[in-house]
């Protein structure tokens, strides 16, 4: 399986052809049929019904975009709308998980991941054990292996394409952010929401962002599912050319890298 298939198909615009053709088939790890929950030689397995999805995923703007654009009936995508329409850390830098979640995530046993079901991501579809955003996903949901076909070398791929793909989404998220008159202060403020490391009492108990502090961050925008669909239009029209201004030379390092260990495997 090619790597262009299991990516969103925006993408295709403007990634490396020699990345998106990359053979990326794994037989041992799946998400239809969890490894982990089966074998008994990890050091602890999964439930069959939460597999590796008790995690809950950053999904940058223009994906949610491309999600509210499609507008396809999922449980996940209801989620999304709840999400964006209560202040539950709905971004113009995209969703994230709000402050009790990550105090909780933090906060875990090694064995609770795969097996603590509050940790459950909210976009998973518990009817059918799967994913219901699959097509725009998370970088996490969408390069994390337990296992590989390739043994160590296929899961250092996998962690160096982690990086690679981490880098691309979140220039391009920012580069919307450009686009839509968000300075390089508000983008910090708004990352300083992600991955938090450090909980006053009051924070770790937070699912949603104050009314004022929600006014603030979202810069005179009102229709929130517009301004996401706007940030989709903006990365369909970038071409090969204009992506790699846009990641510079440490992305096209990181791009090299992934071709590099692909190799290796």
């Amino acid at each position: 399986m090619q790597l262009n298939l299991i990516l969103p198909s925006i993408y295709k615009n403007f990634l490396n052809t020699s990345v998106l053709k990359l053979d990326v088939t794994e037989n041992k790890a799946t998400c239809d049929n969890c490894l982990r929950s089966r074998d008994k030689r990890f050091s602890y397995t999964y439930k069959a019904h939460l597999k590796c999805c008790t995690f809950h995923p950053y999904l940058p703007n223009f994906a949610v975009g491309a999600l509210l654009e499609e507008n396809l009936v999922s449980p996940g995508l209801s989620k999304l709308k709840e999400k964006i329409e209560t202040r539950e850390f709905a971004f113009p830098v995209g969703v994230m998980a709000p402050f009790d979640y990550q105090f909780q995530f933090l906060s875990k046993e090694e064995s609770d991941f795969g097996n603590e079901e509050s940790l459950l991501c909210p976009y998973y579809d518990t009817t059918q054990n799967r994913c219901s955003i699959w097509q725009y996903r998370g970088v996490v949901c969408t390069s994390f292996y337990c296992r590989s076909d390739y043994g160590q070398d296929g899961l250092k791929f996998w962690a160096v394409m982690s990086d690679y793909l981490s880098y691309v989404e979140m220039a391009l998220a920012e580069e919307c952010l450009v686009q839509l008159d968000f300075s390089p202060r508000d983008l910090s403020d708004q990352l300083a929401y992600l991955n938090k490391h450090d909980f006053e009492s009051a924070e770790a108990v937070q699912s949603k962002l104050a009314t004022d502090v929600d006014k603030k961050i979202w810069n005179g925008y009102e229709d929130k599912f517009a301004f996401y669909k706007k940030c989709f239009a903006i990365i369909q029209k970038i071409d090969r050319s204009q992506f790699k201004e846009i990641i510079g030379s440490q992305g096209l390092e990181l791009e090299k890298e992934v071709i590099d260990y692909a190799n290796r495997r």
